[in-house]
Parts: structure tokens; C-alpha cells; sequence
């Protein structure tokens, strides 16, 4: 399996996972207060399956047409953000407790609206297509290098069985999982993947001459470990190592309960 292949993988694994604690944790709730509305929160997530599928087939039909580093760079640059942001607030709420106590209260506020059903359905669906419409952004940014989008296809099928298997265990057999070493594990890829995509967003634009090139001489440890040779690059991915510096340290010292309450 190529390194494309994994890394799609993995990141439809995490979105994939993240969507499924949170509809694991909303149907245990549901059964207990309202299982009648076990199956609007399953037609909502549905329909977040279906127009993440649609955002997916819209991309691709984009990507068929001409050929842009701008817009390439742009989706890095949108990824790469994405993953930061993403990756901080899991950390920052890496809290078992307190991510509960937040989905109970969506869904207690759900249950007091006069459309009980539709607002569980828009949960679900809201779940569903926030990760999916992130993973389309971030499968995106990984076909920048890629030889083409097959490449991606065996990292993906085989995530698909992950998470497959991931629901299965959650609902059937109650398997708990150590959400607080799980969350901070995935925060840390996800800000990883994010240092990559801004060296790559800086590399697309530099393509465009609409940034300098000043080059750099590395150590051979340091190209040994695929470390870009200018300046520009590695500026963009120190800046997103120190912007991700305070959230995991939140995480770290377990400053995520705080947070997720505030």
C-alpha cells in the first residue's frame, strides 16, 4: 500500500471515527430518553452520508476540468487550516466527561424543540457531513501529489471495513474506547498532516512565482526526513508547529475538561 493510499486512510478513519462516537453516544442517550427517534437520528445521518457523497462527486468533477496550482494551493492552504483547527479542539477537549456532558445537552435541546424529530434527523446529519465535508477537503489536498485518485482507493477501502467494524463493536458489544489517549493520538496526526499541507500550499504558490524561493542548506538528517530546502516552506510549517503548541499542551496537562465546559 503506498504512503497516498494510507494517508487517505487514515484521515477517513479519523473523520469516519469521530462521526461514529458521536452517534454511538446520541443513540445510547435516544434509547434511554426517546428510543422512538433512534431512526430520525439514522435518517439524518444518511442523509449526511449522501451529501458528503455528493460533495465528493462535485470535487472530482471540478478536478477533470483544467488544471490550477492556484486553486491546488488554496485547497492545501483551506486543509491545512482545517486540521489545525481541528486538531486543537480535540486536544483542548480530550476530556471523556466533559465531550459527553456537550453531546447531552445537544440532544436535551433537540428533545425540547416542538420538531423533536427533525432536530434529532439535523444532529445526526450535521455529524455526518461536518467529517465528511472535511475528509472530501483533506482527500483534496492529498491528490495534489498523487498519481491519481485510484491511488487513494485501497486506504480508503480498507477504513471503510475499520470503521465497519468500529460501529459494530460500539453498538452491539459496548466496547469502550479511551477516548482521552484516542482523541489526543488523533490530534497529534491530524496537526502533523497539517504541518505538510502548509509546506505544500507554500510550495503550489511558489510554482506561481506568487511567493519568493530562497534556498536553504539542510543537514542530512533533516532531508532525510523529506524536510523542504527553502525558506518560505519551512516557515510555514514552524508557524503551524507553534500555533499548535498550546492546545496540545492543554491536552497534555488535561486542560481539555476546562475547556469543553467553558
Amino acid at each position: 500500500m503506498t504512503s497516498h493510499a494510507i494517508d487517505a486512510g487514515l484521515i477517513l478513519f479519523r473523520e469516519g471515527m469521530e462521526a461514529i462516537l458521536v452517534l454511538a453516544a446520541l443513540s445510547a442517550f435516544l434509547q434511554r430518553a426517546a428510543p422512538e427517534q433512534g431512526r430520525s437520528l439514522g435518517f439524518g445521518a444518511l442523509a449526511g452520508v449522501g451529501a458528503s457523497l455528493l460533495a465528493a462527486a462535485a470535487f472530482m468533477a471540478w478536478r477533470d476540468g483544467a488544471h490550477d496550482d492556484r486553486l491546488e494551493g488554496v485547497v492545501c492552504l483551506l486543509a491545512a487550516g482545517l486540521m489545525l483547527w481541528t486538531g486543537g479542539w480535540l486536544a483542548r477537549r480530550s476530556d471523556p466527561r466533559a465531550w459527553t456532558a456537550e453531546l447531552r445537552r445537544k440532544t436535551e435541546t433537540a428533545m425540547a424543540s416542538p420538531r423533536v424529530g427533525l432536530a434529532v434527523g439535523a444532529i445526526g446529519f450535521l455529524a455526518v457531513f461536518r467529517e465528511g465535508a472535511e475528509t472530501v477537503l483533506f482527500l483534496a489536498a492529498l491528490l495534489r501529489d498523487a498519481p491519481s485518485p485510484a491511488a487513494l482507493l485501497p486506504g480508503i477501502a480498507v477504513a471503510v471495513v475499520m470503521l465497519a467494524a468500529l460501529w459494530f463493536a460500539l453498538t452491539r458489544l459496548a466496547l469502550r474506547l479511551p477516548l482521552r489517549p484516542l482523541f489526543l493520538g488523533t490530534s497529534v496526526f491530524l496537526l502533523v498532516m497539517a504541518v505538510r499541507l502548509a509546506a505544500a500550499a507554500v510550495q503550489e504558490f511558489q510554482e506561481q512565482a506568487m511567493l519568493p524561493l530562497d534556498p536553504i542548506d539542510l543537514p542530512r538528517w533533516a532531508d532525510s526526513l523529506g524536510l523542504p530546502d527553502n525558506l518560505e516552506q519551512m516557515a510555514a510549517m514552524a508557524l503551524v508547529v507553534v500555533l499548535a503548541i498550546p492546545a496540545l499542551a492543554a491536552g497534555l496537562r488535561g486542560g481539555g475538561a476546562r475547556s469543553a465546559a467553558a
